[in-house]
Formats: C-alpha cells, structure tokens, sequence
C-alpha cells in the first residue's frame, strides 16, 4: 500500500470511525441474515463503522452509519479514485474465505484415499472417466501408503455424457472405496455401469460436488486442493508434474 493510501486511512480512522454498538447492530444482524459474514472492523469515513467480510466466499466490505439510517455494500474509494477496500480485504478477508473454502470441501462427498490420519490433506476432483485421474492416484501410491498423505477424491461427472450415472453407481455401491480403488488399479479399464434411475439424495450429493468444481473455478480434472506445509492455501488442475509439491513442500 503507497504511503498516500495509507496517510488517508490513518486519517479517516482518526477523524472517528466508530466501534460498533447498539446503534447499528440491528443493520449488522439485518446484513448477516442476508448472508454476509463479518470479520474485522475496518477504517470508515466520519459518522460510519466499516467491516470486511464476504458473502458465499466473496470478500467484500460493508459500511453501516452510526445513525443506522443507512449502510453502503460495496468498495470505498477516494476523491483520487483509489480503491481503499481492496488491500483491506486481501489483508483481513483472504484467508478467513480459504478456511471457509477448505470447510465446504470437507462438507462434500469424497472417497477417502489413505489413512484417516495422514498428515497431509488433499482433495481431488476426478471423474469416473478421467486418464490423468487414474493416472494421478497410481503415482500418489508412494505417499498414500507411507500414511504420509490421505487423498479425498470428490467425484464429479463431467467428461462424458454417463460419467454423472457412473458416479452415482459409485457412490451407491456397498464399499465406494474398495470399488473406486479397482476401477484406478484397472486404469479405468473396467468402466462403471451407469445407474439408470439416480435417487434424489446421490443427485444433491453430486450436484453439490460438481457446483463446487465450478464455483472455485476448476474446469478440468484432476483438479487439486491442499495445504502446503506451512498452511498455505494450494491449488492445480490437470494432471501435476512435481508430485512433491503436493505431498512434501
């Protein structure tokens, strides 16, 4: 942030930006109920108190008057046309909205790769009908069976026009685990026959996966989330040429 930007901030956070109270916590719960999440109080122009949050992993910043007659949704700029909503959400938002990414993902429906207590996470997006998926889960073997690193596939359908009912026979057979791991040792070989009549609940579950594929932006599989070593927030798509960067660093 350049020094203009921040003489600006220091200023406006001096001029009076209020600590929340009684006077606007019912704007605050209004815009909650509407789906926003609060994360830190921010500098707000005179008579205002501002906060960065996001809404369904948005970041964004919200700035309620003290008066509660009114509240601005939406980026604060200057007269110079400087963003100053911008470095204050990267500062305060980024990495409460990844926590909140790596929650949903754990809340989808995967097929656990690997011992339960592995150190290393990482999540896989992969289709029934995928080379590099099965690919991928072939040269993982090492670390997953060092119990170094567990592998949380999360199927989609998404390749092929039966790849969504070869998900669904997947996900209904008695042991998806055993099965999944056959149709991978195979090299996909052995093809998934597609369930006929898919029940609502498998539908919603494989609906929900692949709204997340899309939603985070993946249009290719195998696409890859984990955290690095040092927490780091860590994404790929496509099949990965350094392994170890997923499983080690």
């Amino acid at each position: 942030m350049n020094t203009s930007i921040q003489r600006i901030l220091i200023s406006m956070l001096l001029a009076g930006s209020a600590t929340l109270t009684s006077a606007n916590s019912a704007i605050k719960k209004q815009i909650e109920q509407e789906g926003f999440e609060f994360i830190q109080q921010i500098p707000a122009p005179t008579g205002m108190t501002g906060w960065v949050g996001h809404n369904n992993q948005h970041p964004g910043t919200v700035f309620i008057a003290n008066d509660q007659k009114y509240y601005i949704l939406g980026d604060l700029y200057n007269a110079k046309g400087d963003n100053l909503s911008v470095d204050l959400m990267n500062k305060h938002a980024k990495e409460a909205v990844l926590d909140n990414v790596w929650k949903t993902l754990e809340k989808a429906t995967w097929i656990q790769d690997g011992q339960k207590n592995a150190p290393r996470i990482v999540y896989v997006f992969s289709d029934p009908n995928c080379p590099y998926c099965h690919k991928f889960w072939q040269q993982a073997r090492p670390w997953v069976k060092s119990g170094k690193v567990q592998l949380r596939h999360i199927q989609v359908g998404v390749i092929r026009e039966e790849s969504r009912a070869q998900v669904a026979t997947l996900l209904m057979s008695k042991d998806p685990a055993a099965v999944f791991t056959d149709m991978n040792v195979n090299k996909g070989k052995k093809r998934l026959k597609p369930e006929n009549k898919i029940p609502q609940e498998i539908a919603k579950k494989i609906d929900f996966n692949q709204e997340l594929m899309e939603k985070y932006g993946f249009f290719s599989t195998p696409s890859i989330v984990w955290r690095d070593s040092k927490g780091t927030f860590k994404s790929a798509q496509g099949m990965p040429k350094d392994l170890k960067e997923i499983f080690e660093k």
